[in-house]
């Protein structure tokens, strides 16, 4: 079976959750294998606080199959050397996917010329001015092999699309399940009271546990969604601040260890590895950030460790759609639903969900207006999914069969080492 090189473009500035988001679709094949491109080998730090470890520089970068263009600053978007290495790989790749900014970075080389685009809503609107046909709608756009997008659910559609090129349609809507796109915009039809100003708002602190090991993507959208404000601090909380190696994608710099960081107003916590749920140092990091949090996220089997920590002793909560049963037998509630909210702390299956369970918590601690906002707005959400599999009802007994099957392995050990854990943070208490 071929292997196929994707590369992903990631200057200063750049956008986190779509590289993220994008790697989570594109990542899921295992011999579809992942290099984080930037102008030099130093870590470079995007958008939201989060800094990636490049694996690749334009001068030494192979040639690639896939090329995966975030969105941009117009400082990115502008340089001449990168213009150059979009010139070069563009001639060679098979597929070039890019959003937003990294639209206007394209139109920019002039490698769009001719073509029909599409971007998030302030970039489409430039696009005439390259001799590009703009297309005004929130969704992927595909002229030959051009995949363009506009922010959040655009470019994770289109990202299924090129999966569907490279490993046909079988796999790709295993992914779709897998990954359980099934998104739902919440404030479509609110309408806000008045226009909402995000700097008049408390810019809220932020905390990502992000050991070694991690999943990325489960974390991206809440990031997204909490960053929106102007000023928002990211702490990136690992063991120490050596970089961790995240599962199937990049190298991320930690920017705090557990012992150091601060109390934040938000927890995030993604999919981890089982062995983590009964490591002391963030059991213990969770139980002390609990008490002043007015928010505790988490995405996937994250949920799984906020249960080994006690957190979520009698509380509601759900994970993916595999792990979710495991929630039980760890102390909480399994809702077997989405999205489920319990006073401050909201959940959700994995990747998409991270959004949805943001956005819930924002509407809870600012006001519907802010989370309308933030979702029309800032991440311009408008699902169109690709095949419509996103859950285990959609995808049917079949599939739905399949995916708990490849994944009932990893139960018994991940309920081992919660328990484990949980055993711990009782002889704590």
């Amino acid at each position: 079976m071929r292997r196929y090189r994707i590369g992903y473009v990631a200057l200063p500035g750049f956008n986190e959750s779509e590289l993220g988001e994008m790697q989570a679709v594109l990542g899921i094949h295992p011999l579809n294998r992942s290099c984080i491109i930037s102008s030099s080998k130093a870590p470079v730090t995007g958008q939201h606080g989060l800094t990636f470890v490049p694996d690749a520089t334009f001068a030494d970068c192979p040639a690639l199959d896939v090329l995966v263009i975030p969105d941009l600053p117009q400082a990115a978007q502008d340089d001449p050397a990168f213009h150059a290495f979009l010139t070069e790989q563009c001639a060679r790749a098979s597929y070039v996917l890019a959003a937003s900014g990294g639209v206007l970075a394209l139109a920019k080389a002039d490698v769009l010329e001719s073509k029909t685009a599409t971007a998030d809503d302030e970039g489409t609107t430039l696009l005439a001015d390259y001799s590009i046909t703009p297309v005004f709608e929130r969704r992927a756009v595909v002229d030959g092999k051009f995949y363009t997008a506009g922010h959040s659910t655009g470019m994770i559609e289109a990202a299924f699309m090129v999966l569907e090129k490279l490993r046909g349609t079988t796999l790709a809507k295993f992914a779709e399940l897998t990954l359980e796109y099934d998104p739902h915009p919440q404030f479509t039809n609110h309408t806000p009271k008045t226009a909402v100003d995000l700097s008049a708002h408390n810019t809220p602190t932020i905390a990502m546990i992000l050991p070694s090991g991690c999943y990325l993507p489960d974390y991206m959208g809440a990031v997204e969604v909490l960053s929106a404000f102007p000023n928002s601090r990211l702490h990136v909380v690992s063991h120490d601040t050596t970089p961790v190696q995240c599962l199937l994608g990049p190298k991320v710099v930690p920017t705090t260890s557990f012992a150091d960081c601060p109390q934040v107003d938000f927890l995030i916590i993604g999919a981890t590895q089982p062995f983590l749920l009964k490591d002391k140092e963030m059991l213990d990091f969770i139980r002390r950030q609990e008490a002043e949090t007015k928010g505790m996220i988490s995405v996937c089997a994250g949920t799984l460790m906020y249960a080994a920590a006690g957190v979520l002793e009698g509380k509601t909560a759900t994970s993916n759609y595999h792990h979710t049963p495991l929630l039980d037998k760890l102390g909480a509630k399994s809702s077997g639903t989405e999205v489920a909210i319990d006073g401050k702390f909201y959940s959700a299956g994995p990747a998409i969900g991270s959004y949805e369970v943001a956005l819930t918590a924002i509407r809870d601690t600012y006001d519907v207006d802010v989370a309308h906002h933030i979702e029309q707005n800032v991440l311009q959400y408008a699902p169109h999914p690709v095949f419509g599999v996103g859950s285990p009802e959609k995808a049917g007994k079949i599939m739905g069969f399949i995916g708990r099957y490849l994944f009932a392995p990893s139960l018994p050990i991940y309920l081992s080492a919660g328990r484990k854990g949980a055993k711990y943070v009782a002889t704590q208490a």
